[in-house]
């Protein structure tokens, strides 16, 4: 008894699932159900064939607008990958960049750091390169929200890098050191960001290394990350020596 009452339940709960769905093939349903018992104990059979044709319009239209859900599905996932791959290009450059630009900053914070001479860098060597199709370009709205706020947050670093450096770049009165790191702070947090967009957009996969030598960006923006935080541990225990000594 208990089983049938549970099968009975499932049942019930699949009929309100599907109703839920497809609210069409659901009343297409009961009235299908309606007209069969209308003709089974033959009471207004013309009911019943109304009933019928009722129920045979409605499955057309559940049947429809099913086809068309999965369809406007489909096409969307369709769009998504090609919005991903029309802005790929454009992100592989800048993080490329970024990377460069995190190569410098660790460079000219050391020798800053430790007072040693400065590396022959030029302001043009820290500006980031900015997008072009990001975020005009009509393939902006297909993608997903994630996928642009990934992007969004990556772009965002990179225009307050360029006007760090354009503000900053040998500023009278400001040290070197505090220059570099704060450089070398936005480009870290630019490589942090482009960590989970060079994923989404899967650089790694459409633009592998150049060079036999070469890892995948991915690897090589969680190497530089490794490198940042180890530059600043150093800097830090430099400057705390003389005075727990």
């Amino acid at each position: 008894m208990q089983n049938q009452v549970s099968k009975a339940k499932n049942v019930i709960n699949r009929i309100a699932a599907l109703g839920t769905r497809n609210p069409h093939i659901a009343l297409s349903g009961c009235l299908f159900s309606a007209g069969s018992l209308l003709l089974m104990t033959n009471v207004v059979p013309t009911v019943a064939g109304a009933l019928f044709g009722a129920a045979a319009s409605l499955l057309g239209a559940g049947v429809t607008e099913f086809n068309k859900k999965k369809s406007d599905a489909s096409d969307k996932v369709r769009r998504e990958t090609d919005a991903r791959r029309y802005f790929a290009a454009e992100l592989n450059r800048a993080v490329e960049r970024m990377l460069f630009i995190h190569q410098r900053a660790c460079a000219n914070f050391i020798c800053a750091s430790t007072q040693s001479d400065m590396p022959n860098d030029k302001r043009e060597d820290f500006i980031p390169h900015m997008p072009t199709l990001y975020p005009d370009a009509p393939q902006f709205r297909d993608l997903s929200g994630d996928d642009a706020m990934a992007l969004i947050a990556f772009y965002d670093v990179l225009q307050a890098l360029e006007r760090s450096v354009e503000d900053w770049w040998q500023r009278e009165g400001q040290l070197s050191v505090n220059i570099f790191n704060a450089f070398l702070g936005l480009a870290t947090d630019g490589l942090l960001h482009a960590k989970e967009a060079l994923v989404r957009f899967e650089l790694d996969r459409l633009y592998p290394p150049r060079y036999q030598a070469w890892n995948p960006l991915s690897e090589r923006v969680e190497s530089a990350l490794k490198s940042s935080t180890q530059i600043m541990e150093a800097h830090l225990k430099r400057h705390e020596a003389p005075k727990t000594a």
